[in-house]
């Protein structure tokens, strides 16, 4: 009896949930939801310990929208004010950006100035074990929950490093992340301004503004922007950052859904903030994803900017947050991110235009000089530097003929 209740009752809700579709439609999806009814039924009744049809629903929901991306999720309450914490660049953890690939969790890039950073988590690593339990499986949101915790407390786990022997083993003490987005400038031989975005967090427009303004009082007219290990952030943010650089009127990013009509186009909308006679170097690595492949992207295909360093991460998806009822809610892919050009961001990233690929002992080194800030020693950045030096000192050439 209780068995046939189940199935009735579930078998009402799936039908009130076809309701407003075409018959066409029901006759599809019916018999797929009458054996979902009838798998929950069937756990609940025979399963070695008591489970609550809540959980058993909650937990199909994850699987379902797990298994379209990396980035679908199905979040509980408690999982979307997780969620709208980390958006607001202040919550507690270990500072590193991390996604789902084939079910195993990779990292995006590390944050910079945090533990994860220091610690030397670099992007791409392969998270195979938090705190003794293996990560097989896990959704990005489970992975994300365990690494976080109280600050002052350490979480251990392990890593896979794709060219490198073994796995190596991480204990890192949980703080406060607190995301400053934009750092410098810095100016190197009277000439070159250096400014660093580490993640498109709200007003990052507003703060590199004050960047490019310190810029312009020093007479400054060469421009490094480096996006290295910029895990990205929010869309908005990454077109105002844009249209800093670009003329009125051009191209940034479009996004396009499933549907011929679900495109959407963004554009400069006003005079470019900071111009200069040579290209800006954007200085880019495998860590460099999202909203920074939407900058580097534009400013690229405008000719405004020179891509530098190594293949961006390849995240290229648009997530709308989409509520459901009872404060349940799905943050659902609905669509890519194009560049001016036409490129799909996603899974393929950027090519530079001057390639400056690291060796493992290499990327230490590089890392060792963002902790102790000995520039001469970021092998990238004087790739840059030689760069804008050559093209400087041409336009001289050409200006005495």
């Amino acid at each position: 009896m209780k068995r046939k209740l189940t199935l009735l009752v579930l078998s009402f809700v799936l039908l009130v949930f076809l309701t407003g579709n075409s018959s066409s439609h029901e006759e599809s999806i019916y018999p797929q939801l009458k054996l979902f009814a009838k798998v929950i039924a069937i756990v609940q009744q025979n399963y070695v310990e008591k489970v609550e049809i809540k959980d058993l629903i909650e937990g199909a929901l994850k699987g379902m929208l797990s298994s379209l991306d990396p980035y679908s999720e199905f979040m509980t309450p408690q999982e979307y004010e997780d969620m709208k914490i980390e958006t607001e660049g202040k919550f507690g953890g270990v500072g590193m950006v991390i996604t789902s690939e084939k079910g195993i969790i990779t990292v995006v890039s590390p944050i910079e100035d945090t533990p994860a950073f220091k610690a030397g988590i670099k992007p791409r690593d392969k998270i195979i074990e938090i705190e003794g339990e293996s990560t097989k499986g896990w959704s990005t949101r489970k992975a994300a929950h365990r690494l976080r915790g109280k600050p002052g407390t350490k979480v251990n786990f392990k890593v896979w490093r794709e060219g490198e022997n073994g796995v190596k083993s991480f204990t890192i003490t949980r703080e406060i992340i607190k995301i400053k987005s934009v750092k410098g400038p810095e100016i190197f031989d009277d000439r070159i301004a250096y400014i660093r975005l580490i993640a498109f967090r709200e007003r990052v427009d507003k703060e590199l503004k004050t960047a490019l303004d310190k810029v312009k009082e020093s007479n400054i007219s060469a421009l490094i922007l480096d996006l290295r290990n910029n895990p990205g952030g929010l869309l908005d943010e990454a077109v105002k950052v844009s249209d800093l650089f670009l003329p009125q009127g051009k191209p940034i990013v479009y996004t396009q859904g499933r549907e011929k009509s679900k495109r959407n186009d963004y554009f400069s909308t006003t005079a470019p903030y900071f111009t200069s006679p040579y290209p800006i170097v954007i200085m880019v690595n495998k860590g460099s994803a999202s909203a920074s492949e939407i900058v580097a992207g534009a400013l690229h295909a405008w000719g405004t900017g020179v891509l530098l360093g190594e293949k961006t991460f390849g995240k290229g998806s648009v997530q709308s947050i989409l509520p459901v009822e009872d404060n349940y809610t799905l943050r659902l892919t609905t669509a890519r991110y194009y560049t001016p050009a036409g490129v799909c961001i996603e899974g393929d990233g950027l090519v530079p235009d001057i390639e400056v690929n690291l060796k493992p002992e290499e990327e230490e080194k590089v890392i060792k000089a963002f902790l102790e800030g000995k520039k001469e020693e970021d092998i990238q950045l004087q790739k840059a530097l030689e760069f804008l030096r050559r093209e400087i000192d041409k336009s001289k050439t050409v200006s005495k003929n």
